[in-house]
C-alpha cells in the first residue's frame, strides 16, 4: 500500500517526499515513534525534519510531531495544510484537530480510545462523540483506518504499549521502511527488559489494519 509521494522537480528529475503526523497527548509516546521513523529514514539516507509542537500541559495536553522525509531538500519542518501522507492520531480529538493537514489522497489510522480535556473532566466542555470526530476527519481525507490501539494494549497488559502498536499498524501502510527495519529501531532504542512486549505490542498493532 504506497503513501510516499513522487514529485516532478524542475529539471524533470523525480523526487521522493513523505510528510507524517503523528496527533497525541502528553504521555502516549508519540515523540518515540516519531524518533523511530525519523531514524529509520536517516539509516536510509534520506534527508529528515522533525519537530514537535507540545500544549501546555506535558501530560495530558496536546503533543503533534511532524515528521518531513525526502530524497531532496527539505525548507521547513512543519508540515503545511493540506500535504501529510499520513495521519497516525494516537488520540481521536487531535486526530481531527489536525485532520486539515492531510492530503485528501492520504492515509490515516486513528486510535479510536479518547483521553479527556481537562475541560470536560471539569464538567466545562463535552468530548465529543466519537461518530462526529470519525467523521470530521473521513470529510477531509476518505482513506484510512480507525483502531483500538489502546485496548489491544490493555490486553496485552499495559497501555504504555500503545505507540508500540500504532508503529505497527503504521508498518503495513507504508512501503518505505519495512516492519523488520522499523521493529529494530523501536527495540535499538528501548531498554532490552521492554523488547518482548515490544515484539508483541507492534505484532499485535500489524493485525489490526
Amino acid at each position: 500500500m504506497r503513501s510516499l509521494r513522487i514529485c516532478m522537480c524542475e529539471g524533470g528529475n523525480e523526487i521522493m517526499k513523505l510528510d507524517i503526523v503523528i496527533a497525541g497527548v502528553g504521555g502516549q509516546g508519540n515523540i518515540l515513534a516519531s524518533e523511530v521513523l525519523a531514524q529509520c529514514a536517516m539509516d536510509k539516507g534520506y534527508n529528515v525534519l522533525s519537530t514537535e509542537t507540545k500544549g501546555a500541559a506535558q501530560r495530558g495536553g496536546s503533543v503533534v510531531s511532524h515528521l518531513r522525509i525526502s530524497d531532496s531538500d527539505i525548507y521547513a519542518p512543519l508540515v503545511p495544510v493540506g500535504q501529510a501522507d499520513i495521519l497516525l492520531g494516537f488520540e481521536p480529538l487531535e486526530a481531527m484537530r489536525n485532520a486539515k493537514l492531510l492530503n485528501s489522497k492520504g492515509k490515516f489510522i486513528i486510535n479510536q480510545e479518547p483521553v479527556q480535556t481537562v475541560l470536560s473532566n471539569m464538567g466545562a466542555d463535552v468530548y465529543p462523540p466519537l461518530s462526529e470526530l470519525e467523521a470530521a476527519v473521513k470529510a477531509v481525507c476518505p482513506h484510512g483506518y480507525f483502531v483500538n490501539a489502546t485496548q489491544a494494549a490493555k490486553e496485552l497488559g499495559s497501555t504504555l504499549l500503545t505507540n508500540v502498536i500504532m508503529l505497527g499498524a503504521f508498518s503495513k501502510v507504508t512501503d518505505i521502511f519495512t516492519p523488520e527495519v522499523i521493529l529494530a529501531k523501536l527495540l535499538s532504542l528501548v531498554n532490552e527488559k521492554f523488547h518482548e512486549d515490544d515484539k508483541a505490542a507492534f505484532a499485535a498493532g500489524q493485525k489490526l489494519v
